[in-house]
């Protein structure tokens, strides 16, 4: 799609953003509400904090995003909206070239605390796997990811036992678009996820970025997924409209408590 205008339905604050978010769902698990009781604010990071702080669970970003997301930027700061300072979300409608609408949320990018154990051999997440998971694990042939023996970074050798780690779990074009010019930006930061549900993905240090041109359909990822795949998708994480676009987070179709 290419866009060519937006039209702002509305916009909102934290506390709706909040209440939203308390209902999204993993794939696997439907009834399972990953942010129920977690705690969640808004934090502004410096580039230099993207590159110290955080971690992305795939260190690849396309040319092609980066650009389609400075182009959105531009029709948001049209409408006096800065995309890398919201702190709440927006309703709007996209329209591409051929006039076809659709429907989308804008939150900020989302970054969990993720609880991981170090023990100077690669990522252990045995003690992080609830009995629910456990069962389907077992029952579908699923196990841990063996290629997380093998995560060995230089960034990792400051942590030892069980810490939390920033990783992002949505929206890492846009924050290494703002990085990339040397913004601050706003985070949405996400702390007492569900326990047992590990974020799909491992992390890796950020400074691991690397910018391609575009992504190529069958190309590998250099994701290292937590479960042998195809199980990692039990644990990707629903919006409650129903799909994983980045930050589409609406109120039309909310699952009922």
């Amino acid at each position: 799609m290419v866009l060519i205008k937006i039209e702002i339905e509305r916009v909102f604050g934290i506390e709706e953003l909040e209440s939203r978010l308390r209902n999204v769902r993993l794939k696997g698990f439907p009834d399972v509400r990953i942010y129920k009781d977690s705690k969640i604010w808004i934090k502004t990071i410096a580039p230099q904090e993207v590159i110290n702080t955080l971690f992305i669970p795939q260190p690849r970003v396309y040319r092609s995003f980066l650009d389609r997301i400075w182009k959105m930027a531009d029709f948001f700061s049209e409408k006096g909206i800065d995309i890398y300072s919201l702190n709440g979300g927006i309703d709007y409608t996209a329209f591409d070239e051929k006039g076809q609408a659709t429907n989308w949320t804008l939150i900020p990018p989302v970054v969990e605390l993720v609880p991981i154990k170090f023990d100077g051999s690669g990522l252990d997440y045995s003690d992080f796997i609830c009995p629910g998971l456990k069962k389907i694990m077992e029952e579908k042939g699923h196990t841990l990811n063996p290629e997380l023996k093998q995560l060995n970074f230089p960034e990792f050798e400051r942590f030892s036992g069980v810490c939390e780690i920033p990783e992002i779990c949505d929206g890492s074009h846009r924050i290494h678009s703002a990085y990339e010019k040397g913004r601050e930006q706003n985070l949405l930061m996400i702390d007492k996820t569900e326990q047992g549900y590990p974020y799909y993905a491992a992390p890796k240090p950020y400074s691991l970025v690397h910018v391609e041109l575009e992504r190529v359909d069958g190309s590998k990822s250099d994701k290292t997924h937590v479960l042998t795949e195809p199980g990692h998708k039990l644990l990707y994480r629903l919006f409650p409209s129903g799909g994983i676009h980045s930050g589409d987070v609406r109120p039309d179709n909310k699952p009922s408590h």
